[in-house]
This record gives structure tokens, sequence and C-alpha cells, in this order.
């Protein structure tokens, strides 16, 4: 694995590392200021830092209305040229009770590379589809 693959794949695990010991910060120091998420369980478009610091909030307010939170992502595919990278994953996700949640996750980060540090621009989650839905007509 070259050495730009290694270290998207550390920032990738340290993010979701990160949200799981409730560190906005931690997730923040790889996102540059005007990136941009989609996100799971919010419907709009999440728009630079100010935008990013409410959503940190509100994702660990709802997180601690939770009971445990388990999470395996599976091995990153990922494509690096020059200052620009791609990392595409699958997470798969379990709140335990209170207000149980779980599900699938597939995930795109776009990186930038800037003074020799890597940073997400955008990052894109969406619901692994379930199969083709039925045609009822």
């Amino acid at each position: 694995m070259e050495i730009e693959e290694k270290e998207i794949k550390d920032i990738i695990y340290g993010i979701f590392n990160s949200f799981e010991n409730h560190d906005p910060d931690g997730i923040e120091n790889h996102m540059h200021p005007e990136s941009t998420v989609w996100d799971v369980f919010t419907p709009h478009l999440i728009r630079g830092t100010k935008e990013r610091e409410k959503f940190h909030a509100d994702d660990q307010t709802q997180m601690q209305s939770r009971g445990k939170l388990s999470m395996t992502i599976k091995e990153p595919v990922i494509d690096v040229w020059n200052d620009t990278a791609i990392a595409r994953y699958y997470l798969n996700y379990s709140y335990e009770p209170p207000n149980p949640a779980s599900g699938n996750v597939r995930i795109t980060d776009v990186f930038h590379k800037i003074k020799d540090k890597w940073l997400i621009v955008h990052h894109h989650e969406g619901a692994v589809p379930e199969g083709i839905p039925p045609i009822t007509e």
C-alpha cells in the first residue's frame, strides 16, 4: 500500500474513532474549512465549518440518546492522483437500546492534499439499497 493510501485510511478510521469518543475536533482536524457533507441522517447539504459545528452538536445529541454504538468499516478502496484522492467504503452501524437503530452505509470521501496534509473536501454517506423496489403496476 502506498504511503498516501495508508495516510488516508488512517484518517478514515481516526474520524470514526473520534465520533465514537464524542470528539468532533478529531473529525474537524481532517476537514477542509469549506468542505461539504451529505450525512445519512440529514436531508440537506452541510456546508462549511459553521454548519458542520451545528451538525456535530446535533449528531452527538442523537448519538447520546441511544445505547452503545458498534461500527465496522470495510476495507476502503482508495485511489490517489497527485494531490487528489477518493476513498470508497462501507460502514455498518448498530445502536443498542434505548432508541436502537442499525444500518449499512456506503461512503465516499474526496480528499485534497494542501501543504502536505490530506483534507476531506466532501464526505458523502448514503444508505445501502436493499434491492430493487417492487413494481406494483
